[in-house]
């Protein structure tokens, strides 16, 4: 349903959009329309089409150079072949014979003919993009060919474990190869169809003037036969596609209504099998309750007995592990201690030159500081990581032992400061 609104919307909107180009034609194409009118010949002309081609190859004689009307030419054999490589995609050999008939003739249409069909088209752009857009959407489909059975082709429900049939499967017919054609290529040949019916109406409004060639007339019924075959085969095409896809669209809404009245089935069989077992369910659940009763109830004096003798088990364990997790807790706070004034000590000692001292880290242990602790930092991380700089960083050191023998603790420091900062290279 989707895709019906959606095709309806683009055909209403390209329906307005050719009365409108249409109006836009005759309301402002070239002076000539709104000039003395010129008798209209009915009579079809004897010349053949290599005399056409004579008459129109005199630029003064064309509203458009001879340039412009080639690469209309060629924007015309491309449409046409782009239409005949879609239509050999989908196997119908008698459009693919017409569109390379219609492509052989526009070569071959004389430029006084396509000087009038320039005339009538205001964008011939729209026939190269529809060409291009359609040919790219043949390849992708042809690229990617293997698109694996439709949804409802195989039984969806083979692998469910239950008792019933498997589900009814779509009906699918065999057009386009058995494989339904994609939106994206639906698009693209309604776009290429209207294009081609624009080129039709613009032909066939020609074939009803006289178009004036160095004072004499001409008709283009030429052009319009040909836009005329290419335009019915064009839609033939797309009346067997859209027509191929209504009949997916139908093979599967039958399938969807034979798969519910399959699961109605199936429900009501599963309600009936449900009952029946209600009974049998209920008449167990009594059975084992007075089974379950009796058992707990001759268990309930030996686990009274079990958890007494395991309330005694579990407390004394408690106890004993309480002690172990005291004492494991206060080796683990001294620990982080000495782990906290280390990083400290050692942040301290990373300090420039001429920071402040920290008043406990100088003083000796007898006094109640650290200075010991800061000489064995500094020491440890000589021997880790003093690499090259080990021998000055011990120099510094023995100058701060020198230091701290002489009471002068401040310029010890100073020099382990300084000794641990060289074993890292600062």
């Amino acid at each position: 349903m989707k895709r019906k609104s959606k095709l309806l919307a683009i055909f209403l909107c390209l329906v307005i959009g050719n009365l409108v180009f249409a109006n836009w034609v005759f309301a402002a194409g070239p002076s000539a329309r709104h000039a003395e009118k010129k008798p209209v010949v009915k009579a079809k002309s004897s010349q053949s089409p290599a005399d056409f081609q004579a008459q129109g190859s005199n630029q003064g004689e064309l509203q458009f150079s001879q340039k412009e009307l080639e690469q209309l030419r060629a924007d015309l054999i491309s449409f046409v072949q782009a239409y005949s490589e879609f239509a050999a995609s989908l196997g119908m050999e008698k459009q693919v014979e017409t569109f390379e008939k219609s492509a052989e003739q526009f070569r071959q249409l004389p430029l006084n003919q396509l000087d009038a069909l320039r005339n009538g088209l205001s964008d011939t752009s729209r026939l190269a993009v529809s060409a291009k857009r359609l040919h790219d959407q043949v390849e992708l489909q042809r690229s990617s060919n293997d698109l694996g059975a439709p949804p409802f082709r195989k039984d969806s429900a083979a692998n469910i474990g239950i008792e019933s049939a498997g589900f009814p499967v779509a009906d699918y017919p065999s057009c386009n190869g058995g494989t339904r054609v994609s939106d994206s290529v639906m698009d693209a040949a309604d776009d290429t169809f209207f294009a081609a019916e624009t080129v039709r109406d613009v032909a066939s409004r020609i074939c009803d003037e006289v178009v004036v060639i160095a004072g004499e007339g001409g008709n283009g019924s030429l052009a319009c036969e040909i836009t005329d075959a290419t335009y019915l085969a064009a839609k033939v095409v797309n009346f067997a596609l859209h027509q191929c896809n209504d009949k997916f669209d139908g093979a599967e809404s039958e399938a969807t209504y034979q798969r519910l009245g399959h699961l109605h089935t199936d429900l009501e069989s599963s309600v009936a099998n449900d009952n029946s077992n209600k009974t049998a369910i209920i008449n167990n659940d009594n059975s084992n309750k007075t089974a379950i009763i009796d058992n707990a109830n001759a268990n309930l004096t030996t686990i009274t007995t079990s958890i007494s003798t395991a309330k005694t088990e579990i407390i004394n364990n408690a106890n004993a592990n309480k002690n172990a997790i005291i004492a494991n807790d206060n080796a683990n706070a001294t620990m982080l201690r000495d782990l906290i004034l280390r990083t400290q000590i050692e942040a301290d000692l990373a300090s420039t030159d001429g920071a402040a001292f920290v008043a406990l880290y100088l003083t000796p242990g007898v006094k109640g500081g650290y200075l010991e602790l800061v000489r064995s930092i500094v020491v440890q991380t000589i021997s880790n990581i003093g690499g090259a700089n080990t021998g000055q960083a011990n120099a510094l050191l023995a100058k701060g032992d020198a230091y701290k023998a002489a009471g002068d603790y401040r310029a010890a420091y100073t020099n382990y400061r300084q000794a641990y900062k060289k074993a890292q290279g600062l």
